[in-house]
């Protein structure tokens, strides 16, 4: 079995190229151009003495074309330059190098390169050149731009709905001054954790703003009463309640009358009614208006 350097001639007799064929650079040109990355090599004055015809392709010229060539012969001025620059450091530092670079090729075909820079010696420790390995990774590039602009969009597009959530909550929430010292708050539609937490909030800066004295709190247009839906409704008057404010509840049905007393939550302490009109005329007479019915 061939072992790499150990590697005798009569171990390379056993296979089926012959002997002298691994040494000739006919051979070692064939074994790069079968690779599908580009691989090319310079001397010192950025010429380029070898290459693979994938290397051919990406700058769009033949092997025998590339030769000689330098950076300057098939890239742009700036881009030439960038090239030669990275090669110096290379050779200078004598160290390897990694970097993601541009290419538009003598055929105005724009590639992003992922490419793989170290020196090259002689048998003195001479550097002589560099050698570069390079992987087109211009789809890539562009599959992670796109994925960039949609996780923007889509943060665009969730400050749009957050903003446009907010605002629906702020309709959704009206605090009515219906009477001097009197504030309405009608709750509609099902009640959750958010929408919770910004009605207490709004029915609190109203209190004190309007220093109402009685807040009616209106349920007729909320579907289902669980106990989420009535501990809301308990720490509402509690907390209307540390302001110097009473609360009046409205609109229970028979059905949800049945779901209270099914929860065993306790409203003895919360002053309910059948109607906003009679819960209405309580806080007026509560705060000695009279009220004259027109015939």
């Amino acid at each position: 079995m061939l072992k790499g350097k150990s590697a005798s001639v009569q171990d390379l007799a056993n296979y089926s190229i012959d002997p002298k064929t691994w040494a000739t650079f006919a051979f070692v040109q064939q074994v790069i151009n079968g690779l599908p990355d580009p691989i090319f090599a310079k001397d010192l004055q950025h010429r380029i003495v070898a290459g693979n015809q994938a290397f051919g392709n990406l700058i769009g010229r033949s092997h025998d074309e590339m030769l000689g060539l330098t950076d300057a012969d098939f890239a742009s001025p700036e881009q030439a330059a960038q090239f030669m620059q990275m090669d110096d450091l290379v050779m200078e530092a004598r160290q390897p190098n990694v970097v993601e670079e541009q290419l538009t090729n003598a055929r105005g075909e724009h590639f992003w390169l992922w490419t793989r820079k170290f020196p090259l010696y002689n048998p003195e420790g001479d550097v002589i050149g560099l050698c570069g390995i390079i992987t087109d990774i211009t789809e890539l590039t562009k599959r992670k731009a796109e994925i960039t602009q949609l996780e923007q969009d889509l943060a665009a597009k969730a400050a749009i709905i957050s903003t446009q959530t907010e605002l629906l909550d702020q309709l959704a929430v009206p605090i009515i001054q219906i009477w001097d010292g009197v504030v309405l708050l009608p709750l509609v539609g099902s009640l959750d954790s958010r929408h919770v937490s910004r009605v207490l909030e709004q029915m609190l800066e109203s209190i004190g703003r309007l220093g109402a004295q009685f807040l009616i709190l209106d349920i007729t247009g909320v579907p289902v009463v669980d106990t989420a839906v009535a501990s809301y409704l308990i720490r509402s008057v509690q907390a209307a309640q540390l302001l110097g404010c009473n609360s009046i509840l409205v609109g229970i049905s028979p059905e949800i009358a049945q779901t209270l007393v099914g929860l065993g939550v306790d409203f003895s302490r919360i002053m309910t009614l059948s109607t906003l009109q009679s819960g209405l005329n309580y806080a007026l007479r509560q705060l000695n208006y009279s009220i004259q019915l027109k015939g």
